[in-house]
């Protein structure tokens, strides 16, 4: 997962989100952004790298990979746009 922070402070970016988004695509990792500030997305990212590195662990070979760009864009769009 390729995370882009300061998502609440566009003048203290570095990146653009659009620059974000095209490099994650390229590495075929899901891209999210996050604020350390306020909180937005931060536990998200947490959760869902979490899950991805248990499921690695605990998964048995005939299991399907669990998909942790489909588990982000579920859980963003449960909580409407950025969880804090």
């Amino acid at each position: 997962m390729l995370l882009g922070n300061k998502a609440d402070s566009t003048h203290d970016r570095m990146v653009k989100r659009e620059e974000g988004e095209k490099l994650a695509k390229e590495f075929g990792v899901p891209f999210m952004e996050t604020s350390a500030k306020s909180g937005m997305n931060v536990e998200l990212a947490f959760t869902a790298a979490a899950k991805e590195l248990k499921h690695r662990t605990m998964k048995e070979p005939d299991e399907p990979k669990f998909q942790l760009q489909e588990y982000v864009d579920k859980e963003m769009r449960v909580a409407g746009c950025c969880r804090t």
